[in-house]
């Protein structure tokens, strides 16, 4: 499944965006740099919700870049 990253930083799911200058979104920028793809998005579905179980760093990378990326996700 395909998602905008939009669609995660908004009230449904209650995130804060992580900085470019956080460590883990920088590391995460450079494998991009280098054309290196990043793993899925792993998400739970809660009552009212979509939980990030995993990727929340390369969810925050991926919206530095352009918050219209659509990046890769899994419902576990």
């Amino acid at each position: 499944m395909l998602k905008a990253v939009k669609d995660f930083i908004c009230d449904k799911i209650k995130l804060t965006l992580l900085p470019e200058t956080n460590i883990h979104v920088k590391e995460n920028l450079k494998k991009v740099e280098k054309n290196k793809k990043l793993s899925p998005i792993l998400l739970v579905r809660g009552q009212n919700e979509l939980i990030i179980a995993d990727g929340y760093h390369r969810l925050c990378s991926s919206y530095n870049l352009t918050e219209d990326l659509e990046v890769p996700c899994r419902l576990i």
